[in-house]
């Protein structure tokens, strides 16, 4: 009886240890996949921020040019409308 007793408590002491492991293995691999993801958020934030940034520097250049064109009357040539002179004889 009392060997019985003392492999139960042993059967019980082994299959705690092998589940403790197991949880810090699966800890351990979801805390990969969380730091995975939020470097993943953070590039993507980041590139986001930069479209952002660009969209905001187009829209106030747009905006200007058309304050331009309104306040003096005047159109702002486009590229294909220049016409560069060579002055050097």
């Amino acid at each position: 009886m009392r060997i019985m007793s003392n492999l139960l408590i042993l059967f019980f002491i082994t299959i705690s240890a092998f589940t403790v492991v197991y949880l810090k293995h699966k800890n351990r691999t979801m805390n990969i996949n969380i730091e995975k993801t939020e470097k993943k958020l953070a590039f993507e934030l980041n590139e986001h921020k930069r479209l952002l940034d660009i969209k905001a520097k187009l829209i106030n250049q747009k905006l200007v040019n058309i304050d331009i064109e309104q306040s003096l009357g005047m159109e702002i040539p486009s590229k294909k409308k220049i016409i560069y002179l060579d002055l050097v004889e």
